[in-house]
């Protein structure tokens, strides 16, 4: 993000301060005396302040989110966001946020977004108003985020999806868009068809989505304040309005990569926004991925940029990264594996750990459990600690087994399902769900898999086999860069 003032003009760069004829040496000496959160501040000066920063590695990279924390997920018909994270003696990361200043009796908050460290949430006040909030769970720092206005289109059936835009190393400030979805309208003569909530206007459903000059709201933590901000759209739109309807999942998650936000929409394109310059570009899916029916989609970050997965079929993975080299962006595919093999080679014993009939999946890794454990009714034991350090990831796993793809009946079938998790964001490690049971970390590279333990959440096989579902995810790397009262990092 670039660097703006209180009316949001963009601020001209000045080298002419006192600090500006000191030897590089010297101002590296006086900026490492700085706290985290003012050497951060530092880089946005200007380009040389920028340089001695970077070129002397001046920011301590344990302060910065660079590490898989744990993964907050949003299971169907939980209204708490669980929090799946590696065991440790240490100190704790909690995903219990019983701590937000209205947490009552109703929810310690539902994760709907992550980026850098930073989490937007939303929870609900005992009289059932709800309300947002941007936090860090390392530190427990926290704001409100003020309701965002209604959009100016008039449109049936719409609501608005927030996203987080955030990097400690290139400001102090955050930002979070709001990017308007749509919602399933029911065709007339339907016997579901009802007047006053699916009329809808035909002018409007057909004309072109995202439009020429996309207008968003912008909330700056700069000022505190949501923004009517117009982008202009970069070549071509995606479809129509009606187009967005007939696409479900509730899995369209975003990711911030140098400046840029990349939100993941509706008939699986991507809107790559420049936050800095007001304007957008569409990007369109990888090949084949808008022929399904159903698309286990996932969008995020890694070593090399933006990445994008998918589930097709039951285990089949393929990886794309974004290149954006030339003038076209496009989807390069770099990674394509039937996981079958391995998963019944590996087979879970029971489809279920459910305390009936069988035991939890052991691994280094846990669920919290923060929805059964919610008012300590079924509290027996304490819950064990998670590490908020930095996770050190080794092939230590691998070592008591030859690893194979070839060992297994070439007649059995897999009867499972895979749900991706998320990506590494300084290893090419993707996350993946088995059918909601156990956690696996599987290496790009190497086509390693590591089992990480048991996902599945205690007292849901309450809920109907159908309705057992895992709806989104999202990594969690923890940031320490210390926040102030006013918000600003």
């Amino acid at each position: 993000m670039d660097r703006r003032d209180q009316q949001g003009e963009a601020v001209t760069e000045n080298n002419t301060g006192p600090l500006a004829p000191l030897p590089d040496d010297v101002l590296a000496d006086v900026l490492r005396r700085l706290p985290p959160r003012g050497l951060a501040a530092s880089r946005c000066v200007c380009k040389s302040w920028l340089a001695v920063v970077d070129t002397r590695r001046l920011l301590r990279a344990d302060l910065l989110p660079i590490s898989v924390g744990g993964f907050f997920m949003n299971f169907h018909n939980y209204y708490i966001s669980e929090f799946f994270a590696p065991l440790s003696d240490g100190a704790s990361i909690s995903g219990k946020h019983n701590y937000l200043p209205e947490a009552g009796c109703l929810s310690w908050g539902y994760v709907d977004d992550h980026c850098n460290g930073l989490v937007l949430l939303h929870d609900y006040t005992d009289n059932g108003g709800k309300i947002c909030y941007v936090l860090n769970p390392a530190t427990r720092w926290l704001a409100p985020v003020p309701p965002c206005p209604l959009p100016p289109m008039e449109i049936k059936r719409t609501f608005q999806v927030k996203y987080l835009a955030y990097d400690p190393t290139e400001s102090t400030d955050y930002e979070v868009v709001s990017v308007t979805r749509f919602g399933w309208v029911n065709k007339p003569g339907g016997c579901l068809y009802d007047t006053s909530r699916d009329a809808v206007y035909p002018e409007i459903e057909q004309s072109e989505w995202p439009p020429s000059v996309c207008i968003l709201h912008v909330f700056s933590s700069r000022t505190g304040q949501w923004e009517e901000r117009s982008f202009a759209r970069q070549g071509d739109s995606m479809g129509t309005v009606s187009g967005m309807r007939h696409w479900p999942g509730e899995q369209r998650n975003a990711a911030y990569w140098r400046g840029v936000l990349y939100v993941h929409c509706q008939t699986d394109y991507v809107m790559r926004i420049y936050l800095s310059s007001d304007k957008y570009h569409v990007i369109k899916p990888p090949p084949g991925i808008e022929v399904e029916h159903y698309p286990q989609f996932y969008l995020g970050k890694s070593t090399k940029g933006i990445y994008c997965a998918s589930i097709k079929g039951r285990c089949r993975l393929q990886v794309w990264i974004l290149d954006e080299s030339g003038c076209q962006m496009e989807w390069v595919l770099i990674h394509d594996r039937d996981l079958s093999k391995w998963l019944l080679k590996h087979k879970l014993v029971y489809p279920r750990p459910c305390a009936n009939y069988g035991s939890k999946i052991q691994g280094p890794w846990a669920l919290q459990d923060i929805n059964y454990y919610y008012d300590d009714h079924n509290r027996d034991h304490n819950m064990e600690a998670l590490a908020e350090e930095k996770i050190e990831w080794s092939v230590q796993a691998y070592e008591d087994e030859k690893f194979t793809w070839s060992s297994v009946d070439e007649y059995e079938c897999y009867g499972g399902h895979m749900d991706i998790l998320g990506f590494h964001p300084c290893k090419e490690i993707i996350f993946l769900s088995e059918s909601i049971t156990r956690g696996l970390a599987y290496h790009l590279n190497s086509s390693k898999v590591e089992v990480l333990g048991n996902i599945y959440p205690a007292g849901y096989e309450n809920e109907l086999g159908n309705e057992q579902l895992l709806n989104s995810s999202f990594p969690y790397t923890p940031c320490l860069v210390t926040q102030s009262a006013d918000g600003r990092s």
